[in-house]
Order: structure tokens, then sequence, then C-alpha cells
């Protein structure tokens, strides 16, 4: 294998666009969150939930968790929840997972005392209660830390009830065990539901987007094991489209360092980038590029307004929600064409934009004013990456 094979090899590894980090070497930043992770699991009593948006690197963040702990002091366990899992069947993926050690003497005279590791049986029966699994881990005497990994996939409300119960019930009878629960939500309630009585025994842990500095972190210092640098141009454009989500700064980075190897480059330049963000586009998720041809698309000669109208989404200022107003779509839309058209101009598109024959783009927000926000997040990116690539198509 050549060096440029081998660097090219490298990148593939450092770079996962489409899939989570394993490696805690290759995670940046997220220090608060891990802090609270940790409090709770030295709090006994105490469990987490972590909520967020779609491809802040919540996953990641859950197996870092789990390669921090020593297993002889605390047992780390990873679930990853589907659609249709109920409360018996995560917990059968839970208890396969667990393994006891039991102190025995073998016979003979010299009576060495070695341990013998064991499964815990899974009751076959039915229905399971949260008193069952109580049962189950009542003779786990090690702290044990329990991750359930997209627990808003579970659609069974009965399921998060009993989730909730049983939280409390370790609370009381088995502070060694913390549960973590992770998943796509604004709260805790869109989780496992509203239940009063969890209030003190749960810690919410909200995982925000990457900050500037974070994704800056991860850009060199994952160039610094390729042994590679950046121009500092370069560096703030993958910021900049990359809107915090961990994904596209992956992703830029990866087509970016792979460009610039082929062509025996040591520094990634404004060039290798203007490559990057066609690779990166062909490489997106084909939902949203589905989406986003959908709701660009038009049977007439000339250009319709939809394109306008969604990047003056994208320049639109954002609340807590992430949500914009029509008028401020409307100041951006007027900037970008030109034009001063009034806000009844684009009502009609903003409205077809929450359809599916438009790609469902954006969802209406019901507060007191009319405000609307991207269905899915992850749109914001490829957005910017769409308006590069037209920007710089040869006139």
């Amino acid at each position: 294998m050549t060096s440029q094979e081998q660097k090219l090899d490298l990148i593939y590894r450092i770079f996962s666009p489409s899939a989570p980090i394993e490696s805690p070497e290759l995670f940046v930043g997220r220090y608060k969150e891990l802090e609270k992770i940790k409090d709770s699991v030295e709090e006994r009593g105490q469990h987490a939930v972590m909520h967020g948006t779609r491809g802040a690197g919540k996953t990641s963040l859950a197996n870092v968790v789990c390669s921090l702990y020593n297993p002889e002091y605390v047992w780390t366990i990873k679930v990853t929840a589907h659609h249709n899992d109920n409360f018996k069947t995560l917990w059968e993926k839970t208890i396969e997972k667990i393994k006891i050690s039991i102190p025995q003497r073998n016979i003979g005279f010299k009576n060495i005392e070695t341990e013998k590791i064991v499964s815990i049986d899974f009751p076959d029966k039915d229905n399971i209660s949260p008193s069952d699994i109580e049962k189950i881990l009542s003779t786990f005497e090690n702290y044990l830390l329990i991750i359930f990994d997209e627990f808003d996939s579970i659609e069974d409300k009965e399921t998060k009830t009993q989730m909730a119960d049983l939280l409390k019930i370790f609370s009381d009878n088995l502070p060694q065990i913390t549960i973590l629960i992770i998943g796509v939500a604004e709260n805790v309630n869109e989780l496992i539901g509203k239940h009063s009585s969890l209030e003190r025994c749960i810690k919410q842990i909200e995982m925000p987007l990457m900050s500037k500095d974070e994704c800056i972190a991860l850009i060199f210092n994952s160039l610094k094991i390729l042994e590679m640098d950046m121009e500092s141009e370069v560096a703030k454009k993958i910021v900049e489209y990359s809107c915090g989500y961990p994904h596209y700064v992956h992703l830029l980075c990866k087509y970016s360092a792979k460009d610039a190897v082929s062509k025996n480059q040591k520094m990634i330049s404004l060039k290798n980038f203007d490559i990057a963000v066609c690779e990166s586009i062909e490489n997106s998720d084909q939902s949203i590029k589905t989406s986003y041809h959908t709701a660009i698309s038009s049977y007439a000669k000339t250009k319709n307004q939809f394109e306008d109208v969604i990047m003056a989404c994208l320049l639109s200022e954002t609340d807590e929600k992430d949500s914009f107003s029509p008028y401020e779509i409307l100041e951006n839309f007027n900037h970008l064409t030109k034009k001063s058209l009034k806000v009844d101009s684009i009502h009609y598109n903003l409205g077809m934009l929450c359809k599916k024959e438009r790609g469902e783009i954006l969802q209406k927000i019901s507060q007191t004013a009319l405000r609307y926000r991207f269905k899915n997040p992850l749109m914001k990116a490829f957005i910017r990456l769409k308006f590069h690539e037209i920007s710089n198509i040869p006139k």
C-alpha cells in the first residue's frame, strides 16, 4: 500500500459522516454534557434523559460514555431502541448483555478461589412489569449504567410509562443502577411523558449543536492526525456551512482532505473545498436531497421563487424553537431578489413548502403569531451547500 493509499484509508477512518464516533480519541467537546452524565452515575438514585435535535451527535456521545468507565467499577451497557420495541423486548436485549461474576472455590487441596461469569435468566412469560426487572437486577451489586439510545423511536405509550415507573423504582430501591435515555425531542416529556414523581431523580440534559470552537477543534485535531493543514478560510466555511452538525463537518473535511491527498497536497485549499461541496451534496442523505429537489422543481421554463424563499428562510433569525417569522423571510427574500414585495407574495410559497408535494421542507409552528421552521434541521446545512454550488457555477 502506497503512502497515498494509507493516507486515504486514514481519512476514511478519522472522518465518519455516516456512522457515530466510537473512539474517544476522535471525539471533541461536549464537556458539559459528559460532566452531567458523570454526575448522574456517581449520584446514587439519579438517572438522566438526554434530548436534542437530530444529527447533534447524541449517539457518538453515548459511545464515548461507554468507554469512560472501567467495567470493574461501572458496568456500561448500550441498547438501541427500535420502533417496534416494547418494554419486554427492550429489557430482553438489555438483560442479554449483562453478566454476573460469581466467586467460587475449586475442588482440590489448593482450593483456589476463581470467578465464574454467568448470564441472567429472563422470565419466560408474555407480560413483563417494572417489578420483574427490579427482581432480576436485585442480584447485581456493582454500579450499572444502562443507555437506551434512539428512545424517540418507541411508538408504544405503555412502554414509556413502564420505563418511567422503573426509573422511580430503581431510584428508591436499586440506587446503584443509572439509566440514561437518549432521543430526539425538545424536552423530557416528549421522550417518557410527564411524571411529577420523577422530577427529583432525573437530570435533564439538552444536547446542543456543536459550537464554532468545537467544530474548529474537530477539524484541526483530525488534520493533526493526518499530518495535514487547512487554509483558515476553508475552516471558516466548513464551520459556517455545517451549521453545528458534526455530520457535515465530517463530510466536508473528508472530501476536502481526500481531494488534497489525491493531488499530493498537505494544505487543504478553497479549490479542494469546492470539490468537497459537490461531493458532500452527492453523498448527503437521500431523503434530504429528494425533499429539496421536490421543493424547487418547476414545470415552467422560468425559475419559480421557491428556491429563493428557501434561502430566505435559511438566512432568517431564529428563536429558541429554531423558528422564524414570515416578515423575517420576506426581508431576506427581497434582499436576495432585489425586489420590494409584500408578505402576501410569499404566503403561498411558505404554505406549499409545508406540504408533501413541495417536499415538506418547512413546518408551521403554532404560536400567537405564525412562524415556520425547517422540518428536518439538517436541511439547513444542505441548503448552504447547494447555494455555494450554484454561486460557483461559471456564468
